[in-house]
């Protein structure tokens, strides 16, 4: 019988969840960590009071940091018109979607790394040829410390926003940036 399953009658068991002491959130029982907030669930003894701004970075949605600060583009698009746009428009990134799905995600970095030495030569390809191909994207309610975790250990500048599985924004290092300066000077 595979795991989940009554072996007498066949019907499913709902998983027993735990909720963790720091964040609530809904954790697998017999978790040794939180798959949120990384609390120690062995031991909640152990817990040491957090600070406000750690509760916050628990607690705040990730998708309330997003702007609207990007274009958004489709695959065919040659990339000399994206850059266009972003230039035009003060955007630091592009979204690239086929229908309502995040397709990839064009940014300055791709335009440096990948274009900068023969830009001309390759500006009328489309963004298709030179996009980060479906980016890692996060919900809009995912807690701000795991936006950050994302994006440290992906080494990402920009994440796409979800919410009911479209596009809802986009979170850069400079909303992250600013989000900490404002939380910072309540704190202070």
């Amino acid at each position: 019988m595979p795991f989940g399953q009554d072996r007498e009658c066949g019907t499913d068991i709902p998983p027993t969840v735990m909720k963790c002491p720091l964040c609530n959130h809904e954790n697998i029982e017999g978790a040794d960590q939180c798959a949120r907030c990384n609390a120690d669930l062995v031991d909640p003894g152990r817990l040491k009071e957090r600070s406000d701004i750690e509760m916050d970075l628990l607690h705040r949605p990730f998708g309330e940091l997003a702007a609207h600060d990007y274009a958004v583009v489709s695959p065919d698009v040659s990339v000399r018109e994206v850059v266009r746009r972003l230039n035009e428009n003060g955007h630091h990134c592009a979204i690239v979607l086929a229908g309502d799905e995040i397709a990839g995600i064009f940014t300055e970095r791709d335009i440096l790394y990948k274009l900068a030495d023969q830009f001309e030569a390759r500006a009328d390809a489309p963004v298709s040829d030179y996009m980060t191909p479906h980016p890692e994207a996060l919900g809009y309610d995912d807690p701000v410390a795991f936006g950050l975790n994302r994006m440290m250990v992906g080494g990402y500048r920009h994440i796409p926003v979800k919410r009911d599985g479209k596009l809802a924004g986009v979170v850069s290092v400079r909303d992250i940036l600013g989000y900490m300066l404002d939380r910072f000077g309540e704190c202070s």
